[in-house]
């Protein structure tokens, strides 16, 4: 296309065309792929169209399934990378393939660390993206640009935009950055003392450029107006959510002999084999159980150093370790469980694990290990769903024993329950909607109050 030509909406006058900055998108199968996915399936229902500036990058696992999930009103711009960028980038691997580093000791897989690393692997590619960024806007007529705000580069790069075209910016932030949980406790070192000054300032300025910032929990709505007071008028919360559509149609499952617990997703620091190992072994203990009798089926990715823990708890044999499993067949999995469990550590009190959306979708029962007293609300759609606080061992192991009673009394799996339409991407897309009109309309009128 030819950047220097606007398109015509004259055509399609009630459809409002707008700007995603989404570096993480598909085809890419990553986490932070998803919400946005998701939202832009259903936003062109409300009268939008979405033209998404993405990264892909040549070793970032695909769905292509995903692409063709999307509506045609949904156009994909994968300009985000430079190829000067990824060329240095390979070279600099293979030099350090004919030498490769001592391998280190092995430690728990890591999530976000925004006061050890305020990186992110988009950011030396943020020059090219912010120039493509305004291309996209121009040629597709942009009204509005919205940044999904995980890889935090792109946040300026939004603000680039809107300065450079006058549209108005929306942040949707999918997990805390400054007040990120990583960031309670005590700095160690100067480096990292630098950082914790360095990112709350960084971010309250993406913050009060922003025309509205989208947060993903009610808590860390709540902890950022907190902090930053100039949010109270233009912030919101929309929930991650669940798509029905991009699962296919799961198989009726045969029931398991054994109880079956289900953890999906990564083993990681917040959600570590020692922490999920402790509530294992306790249930374990408490029922007299034995490998026969109770498996933890473990969907996801495990570090050699989290099956090293399982190994020294004595619970080797009652893990079954599967590997991350596409979207579409999510829904079958979670089907074939008795239970399933998510758990995050207690000082997690911002976030909400993103699989509790997965399994809300499944109808299955779930106990989910949290601090965040909100998970209650969401888990209300089953009267057996449980939250129990992280600390609270035998709570855990009751929970866990309460699902264990009814399979050795029926000898079936649960039956699920009717997905909860509130946690739907239809809801969430319905509320990202109604932001867009109003920020879009806000814009339009102080333009319309500005002298000519």
């Amino acid at each position: 296309m030819d950047a220097s030509l606007p398109r015509e909406d004259a055509r399609e006058p009630n459809v409002r065309p707008f700007l995603l900055i989404s570096p993480a998108f598909a085809p890419q199968t990553s986490v932070g792929a998803f919400r946005w996915v998701k939202l832009a399936r259903h936003l062109p229902r409300h009268g939008f169209r979405v033209a998404v500036l993405s990264g892909t990058f040549p070793e970032d696992p695909r769905d292509d399934g995903l692409l063709a999930a999307l509506p045609p009103e949904v156009e994909i711009f994968d300009e985000y990378l430079d190829p000067v960028v990824l060329a240095a980038g390979a070279a600099l691997r293979a030099l350090r393939a004919r030498a490769p580093l001592p391998a280190g000791r092995a430690g728990p897989l890591v999530g976000l660390r925004p006061f050890q690393a305020i990186t992110d692997r988009w950011i030396a590619h943020a020059p090219r993206g912010a120039r493509a960024a305004v291309a996209v806007a121009r040629r597709t007529g942009a009204r509005a640009v919205v940044v999904s705000a995980g890889p935090y580069s792109a946040c300026p790069v939004g603000l680039h935009v809107k300065r450079a075209l006058g549209v108005p910016l929306v942040l949707d932030m999918r997990d805390p950055y400054s007040l990120h949980e990583t960031g309670s406790g005590p700095p160690s070192g100067l480096a990292e003392r630098a950082r914790r000054a360095i990112v709350p300032r960084l971010e309250r300025r993406w913050l009060e450029g922003a025309d509205h910032v989208i947060f993903n929990t009610r808590a860390s709505l709540e902890a950022y107006r907190a902090r930053f007071p100039e949010l109270s008028s233009k912030s919101s919360f929309v929930r991650n959510h669940f798509d029905l559509a991009l699962y296919a149609p799961p198989p009726v499952p045969e029931p398991p002999r054994r109880f079956v617990v289900l953890h999906l997703g990564t083993i990681r620091e917040e959600a570590s084999a020692d922490q999920i190992g402790a509530a294992l072994r306790r249930f374990i203990d408490r029922e007299r159980l034995a490998p026969e009798d109770v498996v933890l089926r473990q969907i996801g990715r495990m570090s050699d150093h989290d099956r090293a823990c399982f190994e020294r708890m004595g619970l080797a044999p009652y893990i079954e370790a599967l590997p991350p499993v596409p979207q579409r067949d999510v829904l079958g999995e979670l089907r074939r469980a008795h239970v399933l469990l998510a758990m995050l550590s207690p000082h997690v009190v911002l976030r909400v694990s993103a699989k509790t959306y997965d399994y809300a979708a499944s109808g299955m029962p779930v106990v989910s290990v949290t601090a965040n007293r909100e998970v209650e609300e969401l888990l209300s759609y089953r009267s057996d769903n449980a939250r129990v606080a992280p600390d609270d061992a035998d709570g855990i192991a009751a929970a866990l024993a309460r699902h264990l009673a009814r399979f050795r009394e029926t000898g079936a799996l649960p039956v699920p329950a009717p997905p909860p339409a509130a946690l739907s991407s239809e809801a969430a897309a319905a509320s990202v909607a109604a932001i867009l009109d109003r920020v879009i309309a806000d814009a339009a009128a102080r333009r319309a109050r500005q002298p000519p």
